[in-house]
């Protein structure tokens, strides 16, 4: 490698790393210098955790040292904790410093419990505990299990997995008479895929005997139920639930409250020169090993054009594809988000290899480091049932909304004195991403405010400044003449509108750990409101207003 050879960091070393990694030797052309900066030395094979239990699959692990050298890439050993974009260097949490010509983002996202009281499966850790719930279902100690989806987790497909071969595995060991259930916020049975794979899917849950229950946002088992969002509640013994996602922090990279960063559509980061991010880490919707590596190849083919390669970059167009493990013959679900392609579920294999991670380099490399023969131009079989319900762009946004209706939506009796309208301070401060952090907070402090709200070029919300993002800034080190607002801001922050009820905007306050809610109108910003305000009007709704007797 020359000493002047475009360096390429990439933070992290799951499927979204290696993906580009692969890329990158591909399309490098022998320029490109790629070090991996991952926290752990080893790939572990995650998807297949959900078999474990139930001893139908090892959750297999590679060694990334290895793996780095099949590729021509190096390892070191750290996470990223940083990024100071103008100098182009990266900061570990070791306090090491990597410079770099591109940064690609792939750390992944952090599994937190979302369903109080439930057993939260993360992956392989959990499959002990797994094995002690069939354990007491098998000893007739437990009756009744939910697999609960919860609100903001938008991959339910391992609760289907998990239901499915819970029913399988008693079937076997002759055990009749348990109450399963899937308990989700979906209106239909992995909604994401369209109705016909829903179809597929709800002949599978029926055969199973294992009950649908739709439209419910669970969030904790007390005295035998399961607890929805909405009040309502589900009989349950134990309760297998499903993760909700968070992104770490990294300073200098604007992300959202719950830590995803914002990308354009060859996966770039807003607001940040030649940094680039892909797979869980990203606020795309959808967190799955397949999507990840379709974002790597997007990022990979844009740094490489950075490096000098002589090709057009083909921008992110997602295609979802699921296998669903059911204990028997495991279904396959294939579904284009952007509506070009044709959407395929089916019992036979359509693509290769047939394994949880779908990605046009990572799966060959992986199987051919196993003994797999790959099997080229495999076509969709016959048998396969056709899916024509397009995702459209409104469809997917409703997939990447935070929150359910039951906090977002307005009150039942319209605008009144119990909606955000009622308190919220109207005329909020406004700036541009590009301002820098000094200008900031002299304007904070000239207002006496604690935070201001940052709008693009058509004046719609893309972010917030707090007090608490400009003392994160200070203690980075950076220039405050300098440093730009969009790289230190809460990026699409969680908002509300006017008419959102002020339970609702407590209930988002409390879940996101914040003070403030943007109010938006079309997505632009007409106020904010405060959890101080909020709570003295919650407990005191009928306050008169005394006069002097005049």
């Amino acid at each position: 490698m020359e000493a002047d050879s475009f360096s390429v960091v990439i933070a992290g070393g799951g499927v979204a790393a290696l993906e580009a990694a692969l890329t990158l030797r591909e399309l490098g052309e022998g320029r490109i210098r790629v070090e991996l900066l991952a926290p752990e030395p080893s790939f572990w094979y995650r998807p297949v955790a959900v078999a474990e239990p139930f001893d139908l699959g090892e959750v297999r692990h590679f060694d990334l040292g290895q793996l780095a050298e099949g590729i021509g890439a190096f390892v070191t050993l750290g996470s990223l904790t940083g990024v100071d974009v103008d100098r182009r260097e990266a900061r570990t949490a070791s306090d090491a410093v990597l410079r770099y010509d591109a940064l690609l983002l792939a750390c992944g996202a952090v599994p937190e419990p979302a369903v109080a009281g439930a057993l939260t499966f993360r992956g392989p850790a959990d499959s002990p505990r797994m094995r002690e719930l069939l354990g007491e279902i098998e000893r007739g100690e437990v009756a009744k299990v939910a697999f609960a989806v919860p609100w903001g987790a938008t991959w339910a497909l391992p609760a289907y997995e998990l239901a499915l071969m819970t029913a399988a595995h008693l079937s076997a060991v002759g055990i009749y008479g348990v109450e399963l259930g899937i308990v989700t916020p979906e209106a239909e049975p992995l909604q994401l895929f369209g109705h016909s794979a829903s179809e597929a899917v709800r002949g599978l849950l029926d055969e199973a005997a294992v009950e649908f229950v739709g439209g419910v946002s669970p969030v904790a088992l007390a005295d035998g139920k399961l607890l929805s969002l909405s009040g309502g509640a589900v009989p349950a013994d134990r309760v297998v639930a499903l993760p909700r996602l968070r992104g770490q922090k990294i300073d200098g990279i604007p992300q959202t409250v719950e830590g995803f960063v914002s990308v354009d559509e060859h996966c770039g980061v807003r607001g940040a020169e030649a940094v680039f991010a892909a797979g869980d880490i990203t606020s795309f919707p959808i967190k799955q090993g397949g999507i990840a590596a379709q974002q790597a190849v997007a990022a990979a083919e844009a740094i490489a054009v950075l490096a000098g390669a002589s090709l057009v970059p083909h921008p992110f167009r997602p295609v979802l594809r699921g296998l669903l493990l059911t204990g028997n013959e495991p279904q396959y679900l294939r579904r284009d988000l952007s509506g070009h392609e044709p959407d395929w579920a089916s019992a036979s294999p359509i693509w290769w290899p047939p394994t949880k991670i779908v990605g046009r380099r990572l799966a060959p490399f992986l199987a051919s480091l196993t003994g797999e023969v790959p099997v080229a131009d495999l076509a969709p079989p016959p048998g396969g049932l056709s899916v024509d319900l397009p995702l459209d762009a409104g469809r997917l946004e409703r997939f990447a909304t935070t929150a359910p209706d039951v906090l977002l939506g307005p009150s039942s009796d319209g605008a009144g004195p119990r909606t955000v309208a009622a308190v919220m301070r109207r005329d909020p401060l406004l700036v541009t991403g590009a301002t820098a952090l000094d200008d900031v907070v002299r304007t904070m402090r000239r207002h006496d405010d604690g935070s201001v709200l940052v709008v693009g070029d058509d004046e719609r919300l893309v972010g917030i400044l707090t007090a608490r993002d400009v003392l994160r800034a200070v203690a980075s080190d950076v220039n405050p003449s300098r440093a730009p607002v969009g790289q230190w801001m809460t990026a699409q922050p969680v908002a509300v509108e006017p008419t959102t009820t002020l339970d609702a905007a407590e209930a988002l306050m409390t879940e996101y750990g914040v003070h403030h809610l943007p109010v938006v109108e079309g997505g632009r910003p007409v106020g904010m409101v405060g959890l101080r305000d909020v709570t003295r009007l919650q407990r005191h709704p009928e306050r008169l207003s005394v006069g002097l007797g005049f």
